[in-house]
């Protein structure tokens, strides 16, 4: 390394000398003088000003790189160690807990497919194969064209069944760590895991009610669940306890299916009924974003897929859809006191009965006039609101806990009573009102089924009737009385929710009359 003084003289000599030979090139030619003494001296310049470059000026250059290429290192290194820097302290530890997010969800995966000790048979064969619904070798569309020949085929399947295939109840055994293949081979359809939009925004709730049948059961939730949408279950508290472990195992696996709090000992025509649908009501209540209820039986199939149910409610416009009638009603159901008694049977057995007794009752409260109507209705998240905070709705429950079947006049008396101002509540211009809730044959038309309890149990001879009916739901089927007519309605609402149909007749549902004006 030189001094600077000493760096800035060689370069000025440098410069001098350079500038003197120039100069003397230049005098040279102009006097057009060459000779060997000359130019042997010019050569003897040239050979010292090469000797200064290669003594002084090649090592000065050498250092001046040599600090830049020192200042560049010393750059470099203080860069990487501010990186390094803020990388330790802000950064790794996210980096850390991404990877402990995805170690855990690979491991809950793993664990979920790898189901105890030899899980290579899950993957290749189906585990819950035993639950897959036996069906009969039957061309449905053709029943529904009312095929005389296919009708006959029909009956001679069920005259040659000795005893039908239902699938029992112990077999529902599913294990949490099995939902994920349970899922992935019962709820299989693209509908289940992933709705339209328009579906999506508009979910809906429901309540199940079931006291046997765990078959009937899953499949009515196979063609009804959507991701969306949520749904309460009350299993009867005198049901056995393989239905209520079966029902477990199975809602187990969903997020936005749910076991009733509180359980109900159901008894046909009493306080009971209605009080099991007020229970699933007060938990589907919690989730803020259905916007209508359906309450349903395990005995029903839907008539609609789940996007016509959203397209006719949405025409409702939280108007609430309920059976309303004056002249019918049979008085001596709310003007009298029943009351549950025992009635002795064979083999020192009891069965409890309602009996009407001969003290009347005092009028209703809230000056209501009693309706006549059905247990089962399309209520708006409003109307629900309102049973559960209404004065008047809550009195009104209390004075009919000793009537004969309430459910059927409780939601029409507080529908229909206006001046209760009941959300979605309108004055039918009509007796009986136009509903489109349920489908009930209960006698007045042909049954081509069974009767029981003076309803109507269809059966394949009804499926043409049921194709073009306007309702949303048809109650009742037994898999036990009629499996082909079972199977048959519950493939054509499978085949249909694959489809996002125009909703059929909407000018029908456009036209109810709570819809139009007074």
């Amino acid at each position: 390394m030189f001094a600077k003084g000493t760096t800035d003289y060689i370069r000025n000599s440098i410069i001098l000398l350079t500038t003197h030979e120039t100069e003397y090139m230049k005098r040279l030619k102009e006097n057009d003088f060459l000779n060997t003494s000359s130019r042997m001296k010019r050569v003897k310049e040239r050979s010292k000003i090469q000797e200064c470059e290669s003594k002084y000026l090649w090592p000065m250059q050498f250092s001046i790189n040599y600090r830049l290429l020192r200042n560049n290192c010393l750059l470099f290194f203080s860069i990487f160690f501010i990186y390094e820097f803020i990388y330790i302290t802000f950064l790794k530890k996210y980096d850390n807990l991404s990877s402990d997010i995805k170690f855990a969800q690979s491991k809950r995966i793993l664990t979920e497919i790898n189901n105890n000790n030899n899980n290579n048979d899950l993957l290749s064969k189906r585990i819950f194969q035993h639950l897959q619904p036996f069906y009969h070798s039957i061309l449905c569309q053709n029943l529904y064209e009312n095929d005389y020949d296919e009708f006959k085929h029909a009956l001679a399947i069920l005259s040659d069944l000795k005893d039908l295939p239902l699938i029992s109840d112990q077999k529902y055994n599913i294990t949490k760590e099995q939902c994920l293949i349970y899922r992935s081979e019962r709820f299989n359809e693209k509908f289940h895991y992933q709705d339209t939009n328009i579906n999506r925004q508009f979910p809906l709730a429901f309540s199940i009610l079931m006291y046997e049948n765990v078959e009937q059961f899953e499949r009515l939730l196979r063609l009804i669940y959507r991701p969306q949408n949520f749904y309460c279950v009350h299993v009867d508290n005198d049901a056995s306890i393989n239905v209520l472990q079966a029902v477990k195992s199975i809602v187990q696996c969903f997020d936005n299916v749910i076991l009733a709090s509180k359980q109900e000992k159901v008894l046909y025509a009493t306080f009971s009924r209605l009080q099991a649908d007020l229970n699933c009501m007060n938990d589907l209540i919690k989730y803020p974003s259905w916007k209508y209820l359906l309450n349903v039986a395990n005995t029903e199939l839907p008539l609609k897929t789940n996007s016509e149910l959203v397209k006719i409610l949405s025409i409702y416009r939280g108007y609430n859809d309920i059976e309303g009638r004056w002249k019918s009603k049979n008085k001596d159901r709310t003007e009298y006191v029943w009351q549950i008694i025992d009635k002795p049977e064979g083999d020192n057995k009891q069965i409890a009965q309602l009996r009407r007794t001969n003290e009347k009752k005092t009028p209703p409260p809230g000056n209501v006039e009693i309706v006549k109507g059905s247990a089962y209705g399309a209520f708006s998240r409003a109307f629900i609101e309102f049973v559960q905070t209404s004065p008047v709705a809550k009195e009104l429950l209390d004075w009919s806990r000793d009537t004969y079947s309430p459910d059927e006049h409780y939601w029409a008396t507080l529908n229909y009573n206006t001046h209760l101002h009941s959300p979605g509540g309108y004055k039918a211009k009509s007796d009986p009102t136009n509903w489109t809730a349920r489908f009930v044959n209960w006698g007045e038309q042909n049954c081509y089924g069974r009767i029981i309890r003076g309803i109507c149990v269809f059966g394949m001879f009804d499926l043409p009737i049921l194709l073009n009916r306007h309702e949303l739901f048809a109650n009742k089927f037994h898999l036990n009385a009629d499996p082909i007519a079972y199977q048959c309605l519950e493939e054509l609402i499978l085949n249909k929710s694959k489809l996002d149909l125009p909703l059929n007749d909407a000018i029908y549902y456009r036209q109810m009359p709570f819809l139009l004006p007074s």
